[in-house]
């Protein structure tokens, strides 16, 4: 097992996830990949990553759908999660207290990979 922070990057684009996990892997994190939201909840009932990048438009689950699920368990309540995405009124489907959770960014495509690297080295380091 090692001691590296743990990153989960759920983006169906395939050019995204490709970048978003280049980019937390450059920073020392050992990432996986989902393309779907139902894989994605898969891995995530029984996973503990430090940071989350959470697209809300998925197919099979929404973004929306895996963030109430990982705030509903005790293992996921307080994880980092950055939801991306190209259309930010989607995110008005959170609550106001969880779009104004401490441990919460909303980001609006496109996310430049600086912006990215910045955030993950602040947030799971």
């Amino acid at each position: 097992m090692t001691n590296k922070p743990y990153a989960i990057v759920v983006e169906d684009d395939l050019f995204l996830s490709e970048i978003y996990s280049d980019t937390l892997r450059n920073t020392g994190m050992d990432v996986e990949t989902f393309y779907d939201g139902e894989s994605a909840m898969q891995k995530l009932r029984s996973a503990k990553p430090d940071l989350i990048i959470l697209d809300l438009n998925l197919p099979k689950y929404t973004g929306v759908e895996i963030f109430h699920d990982l705030r509903k368990r005790a293992e996921t309540a307080e994880t980092w999660v950055l939801i991306v995405t190209a259309n930010p009124a989607q995110a008005a489907e959170l609550s106001e207290t969880e779009i104004h959770s401490q441990n919460l960014l909303v980001l609006a495509k496109p996310v430049s990979v600086g912006q990215l690297e910045q955030l993950a080295r602040r947030l799971a380091f």
